[in-house]
């Protein structure tokens, strides 16, 4: 798979109120920090991943459909354990 796209060094710019950030932590873990804005639902998030699939494509160059295989995929059959921290305002 080319990555070369997505390995690009990114500009440095400051994050406010983020929905979502996943990161690797010191241990090699997937780790996932959601900060909700007020009166969002899962809902919202769930819309959030769907953009999230098509930003990827589009990252990659590669249709959508190839993305939502390994959504599926990993949905199915999950390959990493879930760290997720939920950060409440």
């Amino acid at each position: 798979m080319d990555t070369s796209k997505a390995d690009a060094p990114a500009t440095s710019i400051p994050v406010v109120n983020p929905y979502l950030i996943i990161y690797k932590d010191g241990l090699n873990r997937n780790v996932c920090r959601i900060h909700p804005p007020a009166g969002s639902t899962h809902e919202h998030y769930g819309m959030l991943i769907c953009d999230i699939v098509r930003h990827v494509s589009r990252a990659f160059e590669v249709n959508e459909e190839a993305v939502w295989e390994w959504v599926e995929r990993e949905r199915r059959n999950p390959t990493t354990a879930i760290t997720v921290q939920r950060d409440l305002k």
